[in-house]
């Protein structure tokens, strides 16, 4: 497959492009020929690449370059111009061959012509010796004549059909001969039957007489020997006498010279050209040059120039040199050979004359990355002006080119701190340029970077440290201000003014260069604050960048704390001794999260919506700027608040004591305490929890229990909460049996003596008992309980 594209991809690369032109007069083909060769290249070949290209316009028939014999070739092979018949389209029936012609009889007039009389044709089965056949023949000893063969087949006739037509003609005397083919058993031979009679199996013929003759049958295409080929109008081919008069078409490859340009200035230009194929019949060359009156020389500028040279001249030599151009202007040139009065395809090219020289280079102005610069507008025209930027203080900074389309131009993108030169030049088609001229400055220098006081911390000294600025720097200049605490540190105008140290407003400025990339500064009040500003400096300390301000401190004082509790409050006053900026105080109590810093600038807080009997921790902070004192802390309790709605629930040994919190310590982390009574056990205990609930067990049965529960908060206790139950009793029975004896007879037996018995024995029992233990007194009859 791979063999098969490379001839393809050969041809296509190496086919030239070809111009067909037509011919009206008429010419034979030597003619035509000639001609062609002489003011175009060849007659034209066809190939299936340009037959439709070529007979899509044409009108009538052609000469072409094919002839039948070219330079001994085979027939119709090779074109005139050498290259081989790849392609063929002839019209059917051509090219007409060279073929012997066929013989026809021509007879003179008669009653009945020799093709129109009457023949009867029997055709009987006849046996015949096996494998044997005759036929008809001459008296010539070889085989039947192929054109009388030809003859027979075109009259649809047999050789005994023809004997017998020929009996009506004078004819020459024929011997007959038989000739014996083998055959297979069974033949068919028919018998025709003519006057005179013939008899079956073999033919004779007799003497006769003849006026007919024999001649070439008529072809209506003749072969031409000497045939030229012809393009007929509609596309097909046929060939015609070479002698013959017809329009003829010349082919040209497309003619691609070059034209060069040298010694190009702002003014003049010499040019030179290839000769033009054909030399010897091409009279002169014409040179048409013509400034461009359409050429928008950038589409960004938008600047346009109206065509003011317009130039035509005839040269028989191959140079030209040019001269009176406009500095800047592109010209298009054109050289056309001019051969037998045509101009083959012209030569073109296009150039630029030089751009003339700027003058008036200036650095207007700098900053840290960019330069303003300006110059005078040279003559000429121009597309636009091309800045060449190099860092001479640092070779490791690549060059960099840019584009300015008017005479002030701002460079952009440079490097802090260093020197560049500037070269300046008019540019034309992007890379022609005229004569540069240079101007060098310095930018200035970046800033200073990561700008912070120490984190060493003095309440007397001031330490500072930067990094250098990104480029180039020669030095720093620094100023140290004390301010009022209120006072911003964004303005350094003050500092910029001032190369050494100065007091104003009472605020004292302290001013210095230095290289190093750090200062220190001393004797400095404690809790004060300072506008520190610092510049980097280039050009020998010459040129100094823009400042940096920050604020700057010297350590403050920590306070002196003191506290206030109420129910739900807390008041936090200090006292200081020294200057500060403000303080951050801060409350927290455990396990809840910090509160958020609150700051003030005064000398008191009052901290509210606190958790009553709660432990709370207060801390106070002097702040200076980014500096801090140490802090100062202390805690104490809010004053607690008493429980509600304490309850005990009891069973035989076990009593569980609840309660709520109060309503002010509500979510808060508080501390209860609960104490237990029993009068009857003389038994009292004390116990601390943070829970709302406690059980007590292996408790006396049939006991009164009494509670007191109440919030502790440090040394400080609630009112108590009281709360009480009884276990329930293990119940036993005592008998009491009561002796009576009276002076009266019969009264102890007596209704209202054993009445008041009870009752001084049931008051005994509650004097002894009271409520404490579970008790139960009855009275029971002795006789009843007995059943007497």
């Amino acid at each position: 497959m791979n063999t098969l594209w490379l001839p393809l991809l050969l041809s296509s690369v190496i086919w030239a492009e070809e111009q067909y032109f037509p011919q009206l007069p008429n010419a034979t083909w030597d003619e035509a020929r000639l001609y062609c060769q002489s003011c175009f290249k060849e007659l034209t070949t066809i190939t299936s690449r340009n037959v439709h290209f070529i007979v899509k316009n044409l009108s009538s028939d052609y000469w072409v370059g094919l002839r039948r014999r070219y330079n001994g070739t085979f027939p119709w092979t090779a074109w005139s111009n050498g290259d081989p018949v790849t392609y063929q389209n002839w019209y059917p029936g051509h090219p007409v061959p060279n073929k012997e012609k066929k013989l026809i009889p021509i007879c003179p007039s008669t009653t009945e012509s020799p093709l129109s009389t009457a023949i009867t044709a029997t055709s009987t089965p006849m046996i015949t010796s096996p494998k044997m056949s005759t036929m008809f023949q001459t008296e010539k000893e070889e085989a039947t004549c192929p054109i009388l063969i030809d003859m027979l087949d075109c009259l649809n006739m047999t050789c005994y059909e023809l004997e017998s037509v020929m009996t009506t003609c004078n004819r020459t005397t024929v011997t007959p001969k038989t000739t014996t083919y083998n055959t297979t058993p069974e033949v068919t031979t028919f018998s025709t039957t003519f006057n005179p009679t013939t008899t079956q199996g073999a033919t004779t013929e007799g003497t006769t007489t003849s006026n007919c003759i024999f001649e070439p049958e008529p072809d209506p295409e003749q072969y031409i020997e000497d045939a030229c080929l012809v393009l007929l109008s509609f596309g097909m081919w046929k060939e015609d006498d070479c002698n013959k008069s017809l329009p003829y078409i010349c082919y040209e490859e497309r003619f691609f010279g070059h034209i060069y340009v040298s010694d190009v200035n702002t003014s003049a230009a010499n040019l030179s050209w290839t000769e033009g194929p054909g030399a010897e019949n091409i009279s002169h060359y014409r040179v048409e040059i013509i400034e461009d009156n359409d050429q928008t020389f950038n589409q960004t500028f938008n600047q346009t120039f109206n065509q003011t040279f317009n130039q035509t001249f005839n040269q028989t030599d191959l140079f030209e040199l040019i001269q009176n151009l406009t500095a800047g202007t592109l010209y298009r040139v054109q050289v056309f050979p001019v051969k037998c009065g045509r101009d083959l395809n012209p030569q073109n090219i296009s150039f630029y004359t030089q751009p003339s020289d700027v003058q008036n280079l200036t650095v207007v102005s700098t900053t840290n990355i960019s330069a303003n610069l300006s110059w005078s507008e040279p003559e000429g025209n121009r597309h636009f002006y091309s800045v060449y930027i190099k860092c001479k203080s640092n070779k490791s900074i690549h060059d960099q080119v840019v584009k300015c389309p008017s005479e002030e131009c701002t460079i952009e993108k440079l490097t802090p701190g260093y020197e560049y030169e500037f070269t300046v030049k008019a540019v034309v088609n992007e890379t022609f340029g005229g004569v540069p001229s240079s101007a060098s400055d310095y930018t200035k220098p970046s800033t200073v970077r990561n700008l912070k006081q120490s984190e060493d911390k003095y309440s007397t000294e001031i330490k500072a440290s930067w990094d250098p600025p990104e480029g180039g720097h020669s030095g720093y200049h620094y100023c140290l201000t004390e301010v009022k605490h209120n006072q911003n540190c964004n303005d350094c105008s003050d500092a910029t003014n001032s190369r050494s140290s100065s007091t104003t407003n009472n605020n004292i400025t302290v001013c210095k260069n230095t290289t190093n990339k750090q200062i220190t500064e001393s004797g400095k009040s404690d809790g004060s604050k300072f506008c520190l500003c610092v510049q980097a400096l280039t050009k020998n300390d010459t040129i100094s960048g823009e400042m940096v301000p920050i604020p700057a401190y010297t350590l403050p004082k920590s306070v002196t704390l003191s506290l206030s509790p109420d129910y739900q409050a807390i008041n936090a006053s200090w006292t200081i001794d020294g200057k500060f900026e403000k303080f951050e105080v801060m409350i927290q109590t455990v396990p809840y999260t910090p509160a958020k810093p609150e700051s003030t600038e005064l000398l008191y807080y009052n901290f509210k919506d606190l958790k009553a009997g709660v432990h709370y921790s207060i801390s106070v902070v002097t702040i200076n700027g980014n500096l801090r004192s140490q802090p100062t802390n202390k805690s104490d309790y809010t004053r607690p608040k008493s429980p509600r709605n304490a309850k005990a629930n009891a069973t035989k040994n076990t009593i569980d004591v609840k309660w709520e919190a109060p309503a002010e310590s509500s979510n808060a982390l508080i501390t209860y305490m609960v104490e237990y009574h029993t009068r009857f056990w003389n038994l009292s205990i004390k116990n601390v929890t943070t829970k709302t609930e406690i059980s007590y067990t292996n408790l006396k049965p049939g006991t009164k229990y009494e509670f007191n529960v109440s919030v502790v908060a440090g040394n400080l206790a609630s009112d108590p909460v009281p709360a009480d139950a009884n276990t329930e009793p293990d119940k036993r029975t005592l008998v009491l049996t009561m002796l009576c004896s009276s002076e009266t007879p019969l009264h102890c037996n007596g209704t209202e003596a054993r009445e008041d018995l009870f009752k001084k024995l049931k008051t005994e029992m509650n004097e002894t008992f009271h409520d404490w233990v579970h008790w139960s007194l009855k009275f029971v009859d002795r006789k009843q309980k007995l059943g007497l």
